[in-house]
């Protein structure tokens, strides 16, 4: 879906002329260092550093609404160096602890699902991003943004799909994303069944009970976390199943193999006595005819023979 479809515009008046970027290459991911703050806030506190207004192009609150702050077009100021080609991404909420100062250990599930989803419409409308990373990421940061519990890689993954196991830490019980979906057709795979949730991304109580039932067929801890030990005992399972699966196939290969050899010599015996049925059937109907040809000639016959006996007595 377009972003613009379900972004609100926060209507924002900026004190200068917004040039547009002449290029689109990654994102840039930020906290709004505010537990709370509207967009209007930001854009007010931008405006006091002597900037043309916010700085953030999209923002995201705790609510997963998504707000347009400065125009998605628009050159932004928010990651110094690269931004005349990025798009600058902003979470409400403070995800770095400072002294004294209340900060956000987790992240709301609307909150990231709205990210996740932003990223995504992103690079869908701009196909030539190459990379999204966070603020402290860019070359020559010395932020902290976007946080140490901002949960970066996590939406990064989630968003595009990344296919790669090293990339991702182990996993636990609230963790989401497209590897704890592979996680769960693993876990179903191997017959350990997820009858409430399913296949949702999601790592809950299901899927924790899940993972320390295999734990416990495989000899291992039970303390619902996958790392690269569960994993590698779940592949070895897997191919164990394979192999077996494999056996059956064979043996059932070879069994209908037997069955079709013996309907085949069924239906050639089955075809030999229909045909001779049919030969029998041919003979039998050539003589009924042949009866009936005689019949009909002796009924012709014997009307002659009454005939010429009447002509006979008249005479």
């Amino acid at each position: 879906m377009p972003i613009r479809d379900y972004m609100k515009n926060a209507n924002l008046k900026f004190n200068g002329k917004l040039r547009p970027r002449a290029a689109t290459n990654g994102i840039v991911l930020h906290h709004a260092a505010a537990q709370r703050a509207t967009p209007q806030q930001i854009h007010e506190w931008h405006l006091r550093r002597g900037w043309l207004g916010a700085g953030y192009n999209v923002y995201v609150r705790k609510d997963g609404s998504v707000w347009e702050l400065r125009p998605l077009w628009a050159v932004g100021a928010h990651a110094e160096g690269v931004n005349s080609e990025s798009i600058g991404v902003c979470a409400e909420g403070m995800y770095h602890p400072l002294s004294g100062q209340p900060y956000d250990r987790e992240m709301p599930a609307e909150q990231f699902d709205a990210l996740v989803k932003v990223v995504k419409d992103l690079m869908e409308e701009y196909p030539y991003i190459k990379w999204i990373k966070g603020h402290n990421e860019v070359p020559g940061s010395t932020t902290a943004c976007p946080g140490s519990y901002f949960p970066l890689k996590k939406i990064v993954i989630a968003a595009t799909n990344s296919p790669n196991i090293e990339e991702v830490d182990d996993m636990k019980k609230g963790d989401r994303g497209p590897a704890v979906e592979r996680l769960q057709r693993l876990l179903m795979a191997l017959g350990y069944q997820l009858p409430k949730y399913g296949i949702d991304g999601i790592f809950g109580a299901e899927t924790e009970a899940a993972v320390n039932a295999f734990k416990k067929s495989a000899g291992l801890p039970q303390n619902g976390i996958v790392d690269v030990t569960i994993m590698i005992a779940m592949a070895e399972r897997l191919l164990q199943s394979k192999v077996a699966l494999e056996q059956e196939n064979a043996a059932l290969r070879s069994r209908i193999q037997f069955l079709e050899g013996e309907l085949k010599k069924a239906f050639e015996s089955t075809n030999e006595a229909v045909k001779k049925c049919m030969k029998e059937f041919e003979e039998r109907n050539k003589r009924f005819i042949e009866f009936f040809r005689l019949l009909n000639q002796l009924i012709k016959e014997v009307g002659e023979y009454q005939g010429n006996a009447l002509s006979y007595k008249s005479s």
